[in-house]
């Protein structure tokens, strides 16, 4: 028999994104055990939504409110009765085959996490990264192209948040999903990806597609901003040490990855400052008086890997009190 799967929307401020993506996951071919929503927005709209035309799906409230995705995935899962439970955004449409190309990996027993393949509107995207879909690098970085169809079940390192699963009993064993992912939540999916991964194979099939249309943010800032690059090294550190610990070399590899990655900054602001462009026409005096802005996106990175060190020290701190295995 399949195992039976609980799917779970994480949301924050995005009700009609969530009526798109309920309205996709009732056309599924086979149905799911139960949907669950977990909602964090500040108003009713999402609630309304749910209950009114939705009335089957399972709503719960995550009051932390915005920035805790990984918050709102744990109360999905200590809520869900599934043998899988599926993780899908608000602004990810499934296709109508979707949840049984998902289930399918799991007929291995070694597999404890399937991921699927996220079409985000790009022209070749499936045929980007192919031998390079979900890894984690010797240097602590971490590849996507989940866009990508390599046109067979490949295994990885890390699942995308957007269209993800896991056993749960795994999930379980694990102590569930743990938080202090803050800001656009970066790296939290990757996080539950590599604990689980101590307990099995992690594959993605590319034929369990979701349309992924990358809705605006609901808590302030755009797709990779200043806010969003803070973020994403901030997470990254914390992410690396909470698997893997201090003495890892992967943790100093990627904080010296970071840094060398400034000097493209520095370059781009003295091209900028130049009188001419590459092709010989005179510079506006006011794009060469603010040049120097783009700096302001290496102070984001260089100050979101220090505050990583304080907060993977917390992390950690937090992991050991709660239980949590910590290398």
């Amino acid at each position: 028999m399949s195992p039976s799967v609980s799917v779970v929307v994480v949301t924050y401020n995005r009700p009609d994104h969530v009526r798109e993506c309920l309205d996709h996951l009732a056309r599924l071919d086979t149905a799911p055990l139960e949907v669950i929503v977990v909602d964090a927005s500040p108003d009713n709209r999402t609630r309304r939504l749910v209950t009114e035309e939705f009335p089957e799906t399972v709503l719960l409230r995550n009051d932390l409110g915005r920035g805790t995705t990984p918050e709102s995935r744990q109360i999905g899962f200590a809520a869900c009765h599934g043998d899988i439970v599926a993780y899908i955004d608000d602004d990810a449409f499934v296709e109508p085959e979707w949840l049984d190309e998902l289930v399918a990996p799991y007929a291995d027993p070694e597999v404890v996490a399937v991921g699927g393949r996220a079409k985000n509107g790009i022209p070749g995207e499936e045929s980007v990264g192919l031998t390079e879909i979900g890894l984690l690098l010797p240097d602590g970085r971490l590849t996507g192209n989940f866009g990508a169809d390599p046109g067979r079940v490949v295994q990885v390192d890390h699942l995308l948040g957007a269209n993800m699963s896991f056993r749960r009993s795994v999930l379980a064993e694990l102590g569930g999903i743990r938080g202090n992912y803050p800001g656009t939540c970066l790296c939290e999916e990757s996080d539950i990806s590599l604990r689980v991964a101590t307990r099995g194979r992690l594959v993605f099939n590319p034929r369990a597609v979701v349309r992924h249309v990358a809705a605006p943010y609901g808590i302030g800032g755009k797709r990779f901003d200043r806010r969003y690059l803070y973020y994403l090294r901030r997470n990254h550190v914390v992410m690396l040490v909470r698997n893997f610990g201090w003495r890892d070399p992967r943790v100093r590899y990627y904080a010296r990855y970071v840094v060398r990655e400034q000097q493209d900054y520095v370059a781009v602001a003295i091209r900028r400052v130049g009188p001419r462009k590459s092709n010989g026409k005179r510079r506006p005096l006011r794009a060469r008086l603010t040049a120097p802005v783009v700096l302001t996106r290496s102070v984001a990175e260089l100050s979101g890997l220090l505050a990583g060190v304080p907060a993977a020290l917390v992390a950690t701190r937090r992991d050991q009190a709660a239980g949590v295995a910590t290398p």
